[in-house]
C-alpha cells in the first residue's frame, strides 16, 4: 500500500488557515521556524532570467511531489523548487521502503509516484496556494514583496521517446501556460474564499527544466532530448550529470579509502556505460551554441545519485543509490572539474549532501540553486532549511556583504577579482581540495544511527517523542490529543437472545497524545522507521486514516479508518468492519458491526441493542474496537481545527 492521493484547493487552504490561527503552525511546521527574510540581507538570485528570493530549494524527490511538500519547502526558505521528475511511465511499482537516511543516505526511488495528471494538479495547486498565501499576507510580509519570488523548475525524464510522447508533450505545454487549470481551481473555491476567485496569478508556472536520464543513457540520446526541450518547448534547460563522470578509480578511491566507506560497494559496471567526462564537455559545448541560437540558457546539475551494489538488508532491490555527505565530496569535485573545462561563466546547479555545514560554501561557489534532499529526511525535517539561511546570513555579515554577489566576491578574498563568475570559481578552487580531508565527510563521522530503546512500537502508547512527524516529507504522520485514560470496559454476552453486560479488560492510554498516519499522504518510504526509537515503523504500526471511502476500500487487507461524515468513523480491524457514529446533541453513540447494532450513552452504558445475525448462546461480543474507535473519533473531532481533522472530516 503506497498510493498517494491529493486534496482539493479549498481543503488545503482551510487547513492552512485554521491550523495557523489556532496552533501557530502549517502542516505541523511551527511558525517560530518559518523563514521570514532578514532586513538588509538580499539572498536573491537570477535563475534563467527570473528572480528567486533565495538560492535554496528542495531537490527533485520526496520533498517536491505534493502540495504540502512545496508549501513546507517555502516555509523553510526554499524559493527554487525542483519538482519531482515526471515521465511517461506513471504507474510504477516501487519497492518499499525506498529511503534509508539513518546516517548517510541511500534510496531506490527514481520517479514520480503520481499519475501525470495528478502531478500536474499538485504542482498547479501549490503554485496557486503560494499566491493566495502572499495575497493574505499570512506570514506577515506585504504582498508584492520580493520575499515571495519563487521559481518552479520542472524535472523530466528519462528518454526521448517518453518525453516527446503526446502525454508528456502536452503536460510540459500545460506547465508553460496553466491558465485554464488555475482559473478552474480558483472558481472551485467555496463562498468563504470567494475573494480569491478572481485573483490574478501568472499562468506561466515554469519556463525552466532539469533533464534527468537513466544511468547508462547514451550521450547522443541526452543531447537529442536536450535539443528537443529547447527547440520544441523553449525551456531554459539544465542537464543533470552523474558522479560517474569522475571515473571508477577516483570514485572508489575517494569513497572507500580516503573517506572510509568500506561498507559500500561501488558498481564498476556503471562507469563505462555512463556519460564520459570528455563526451560530456563536448556535448555541453555544442548544446551551449544550440541554446544560444534559440534564445535560451543552459547549464548542468551536479549531481545525480551514485549507483551502488546493494550489500545490505534494508532494501529489496539489487541496486541502491548513494546520497548524503559522501556524495557531496564527489559532486563538488565533478562540478569543479566540469566548470574548469566549460569556463567560469558556466551555469551550475547543485544538489548533493547539502546541509547547514556546507550550504554557505556551496553558495559561495556561485551555484544556483543549491538544493537539498537527504538532510531534510533527518530530525527536524523541513525546519532545517531556515537554519541554512541563518548561517548564510551570518557568513555574509562577517564579510560585510549585503547581497550574494558581494558575498561571493568577498569570499574570494582577492582584490583582483571583481566579478561573480571569477569569484565563484576561485572559491570552489579553494574549497574542493579540502573536502576529502574534512572529517565531516568521513564514515567515522556519519556511521552513527538514530538511538533505539528496547521496546516494540504499538498501535497506542509509544514514547511519543514525535520524531516521526517532521521527518515525514509528506506531513503524513501527526499526533492526536486524546488524553491519558483508564476506562473499565464492558463486553456483552449473548444470553437467550439478549445482550448481557459483562466486565472486560481496562482500556488504558498512558500518553496524552497518540501518533497516527494519513494513509493517503503516506507512500511508505520508510523514513520515519529508523528515527522512531522503538522497534517498528510508525507508518505501519500506528492508526491509518484515509481521506475517503474510495481509498479506504482500495486496501481491504489493511486495517484503517475513514470519516463517512464529520461525526462518524468507519474502521477495519483484522478484516472486520465497524461503524461508530456520535450524536452530538444527545451525546450518544451508535455502534454497528456484522454482529450487533447498539446505542450507548456517553458513559458507554447500553441503551438499546440487537444482534445482526444468529449468534450462539453464551457468545461474547468483544467491545475493544469500540473503545479504540471512540478514542480516535474524539481525538479528531475534539481538535477540529488541526490540519488532519479538516482533511479527514471534509470540512
Amino acid at each position: 500500500m503506497a498510493e498517494l492521493t491529493g486534496l482539493k484547493l479549498a481543503t488545503h487552504l482551510g487547513a492552512i488557515l485554521a491550523e495557523y490561527e489556532n496552533f501557530g503552525s502549517i502542516y505541523g511546521y511551527p511558525k517560530k521556524k518559518f523563514y521570514r527574510g532578514y532586513p538588509g540581507i538580499d539572498f536573491s538570485v537570477d535563475f534563467h532570467h527570473k528572480e528567486a528570493a533565495t538560492p535554496l530549494g528542495p531537490a527533485s524527490g520526496p520533498h517536491t511531489q505534493m502540495v504540502q511538500n512545496i508549501i513546507l519547502s517555502f516555509l523553510g526558505g526554499g524559493r527554487i523548487m525542483e519538482l519531482k521528475t515526471i515521465q511517461i511511465l506513471d504507474q510504477l511499482e516501487i519497492s518499499r521502503p525506498c529511503i534509508d537516511a539513518r546516517n548517510i543516505g541511500y534510496n531506490i526511488e527514481w520517479s514520480q509516484e503520481l499519475r501525470l495528471e495528478d502531478s500536474y494538479n499538485e504542482y498547479v495547486m501549490a503554485w496557486v496556494l503560494l499566491k493566495i498565501i502572499e495575497e493574505m499576507e499570512l506570514l506577515g510580509v506585504p504582498r508584492g514583496d520580493s520575499f515571495y519570488n519563487t521559481v518552479f523548475d520542472i524535472s523530466v525524464g528519462y528518454d526521448l521517446k517518453g518525453i516527446s510522447s503526446p502525454p508528456v508533450h502536452n503536460w510540459l505545454k500545460k506547465m508553460k501556460d496553466a491558465g485554464e487549470a488555475i482559473g478552474s481551481m480558483l472558481q472551485s473555491l467555496p463562498p468563504e474564499f470567494e475573494q480569491y476567485r478572481n485573483l490574478s496569478i501568472d499562468p506561466h508556472i515554469s519556463e525552466t527544466c532539469t533533464l534527468s536520464t537513466f544511468h547508462g543513457c547514451p550521450p547522443q540520446e541526452i543531447e537529442a532530448i536536450t535539443e528537443h526541450l529547447i527547440s520544441e518547448h523553449q525551456f531554459h534547460t539544465i542537464v543533470k550529470k552523474n558522479p560517474t563522470l569522475l571515473g571508477y578509480e577516483f570514485v572508489n578511491q575517494t569513497l572507500c579509502e580516503d573517506l572510509g566507506y568500506t561498507n559500500i560497494i561501488v558498481d564498476p559496471d556503471a562507469f563505462p556505460v555512463d556519460l564520459q567526462f570528455d563526451e560530456g564537455v563536448a556535448m555541453m559545448k555544442r548544446l551551449e551554441q544550440f541554446a544560444e541560437k534559440h534564445g535560451v540558457s543552459i547549464g548542468s546539475k551536479f549531481t545525480n545519485t551514485l549507483v551502488l551494489k546493494n550489500n545490505q538488508t534494508y532494501f529489496k532491490d539489487k541496486t541502491m543509490y548513494l546520497s548524503g555527505t559522501p556524495l557531496h565530496v564527489l559532486a563538488m569535485n565533478a562540478m569543479h572539474q566540469f566548470r574548469m573545462a566549460m569556463g567560469k561563466h558556466y551555469h551550475i546547479s547543485f544538489s548533493a549532501g547539502i546541509s547547514n555545514k556546507n550550504f554557505a560554501d556551496a553558495v559561495s561557489c556561485n551555484m544556483k540553486p543549491v538544493s537539498v534532499c537527504t538532510d531534510l529526511l533527518k530530525t527536524g525535517g523541513y525546519t532545517r532549511m531556515s537554519g541554512y539561511l541563518k548561517t548564510l546570513k551570518q557568513e555574509m555579515e562577517k564579510l560585510g556583504a549585503s547581497n550574494l554577489a558581494e558575498f561571493i566576491i568577498k569570499r574570494a578574498a582577492d582584490q583582483n577579482i571583481t566579478n561573480r563568475n571569477d569569484a565563484g570559481f576561485a572559491n570552489s578552487e579553494k574549497i574542493v581540495p579540502g573536502l576529502i580531508e574534512n572529517p565531516y565527510y568521513h564514515f567515522e563521522s556519519n556511521k552513527k544511527e538514530p538511538p533505539r530503546v528496547d521496546s516494540q512500537l504499538g498501535f497506542f502508547d509509544c514514547i511519543t517523542c514525535n520524531k516521526c512527524l517532521p521527518v515525514c516529507p509528506n506531513a503524513a504522520n501527526f499526533y492526536i490529543a486524546v488524553g491519558a485514560a483508564s476506562t473499565a470496559t464492558t463486553n456483552f454476552k449473548i444470553e437467550q437472545g439478549s445482550l448481557l453486560p459483562i466486565p472486560g479488560n481496562d482500556f488504558v492510554l498512558k500518553q496524552k497524545t497518540q501518533i497516527a498516519n494519513l494513509a493517503d499522504f503516506c507512500n511508505e518510504c520508510g523514513d520515519c522507521d529508523p528515527y522512531c526509537p522503538e522497534n517498528g515503523g510508525p507508518y505501519q504500526e500506528k492508526p491509518r486514516f484515509f481521506f475517503n471511502q474510495t481509498t479506504y476500500d482500495t486496501y481491504p487487507d489493511h486495517d484503517g479508518f475513514y470519516f463517512p461524515n464529520p461525526n462518524s468513523l468507519q474502521g477495519r480491524f483484522q478484516g472486520k468492519e465497524y461503524l461508530l457514529s456520535f450524536d452530538t446533541q444527545a451525546e450518544t453513540y451508535k455502534w454497528q458491526s456484522d454482529e450487533v447494532d447498539m446505542t450507548l450513552d456517553h458513559e458507554n452504558h447500553l441503551l438499546q441493542g440487537e444482534t445482526n445475525k444468529i449468534l450462539k448462546d453464551q457468545s461474547i461480543i468483544d467491545m475493544n474496537p469500540f473503545y479504540v474507535m471512540k478514542s480516535l473519533l474524539h481525538g479528531i473531532i475534539d481538535q477540529p481545527l488541526s490540519y488532519p481533522a479538516i482533511m479527514l472530516r471534509g470540512k
